[in-house]
């Protein structure tokens, strides 16, 4: 199974957005995502199980500065 991350514009945002989605009763983690593969930003974002489209959205609405969704 693939991973989803939801990548963040800095490192503080992917924690700050862990902390969220556990309040919301979403799983997530922080992840570091290979060099090869960051396109922007610090290269740190959340691993979610599910529809990551869906997480980012809520994460977007919430006011995260949300990236690119990347599948390892």
């Amino acid at each position: 199974m693939s991973k989803q991350i939801i990548m963040l514009s800095s490192i503080t945002y992917a924690y700050k957005a862990e902390a969220w989605l556990a309040k919301q009763g979403i799983k997530a983690y922080v992840h570091r995502v290979p060099k090869h593969l960051k396109i922007q930003g610090c290269g740190y974002g959340v691993e979610v199980k599910g529809n990551a489209s869906e997480v980012a959205a809520l994460l977007k609405q919430a006011g995260f500065p949300i990236g690119e969704i990347i599948e390892l």
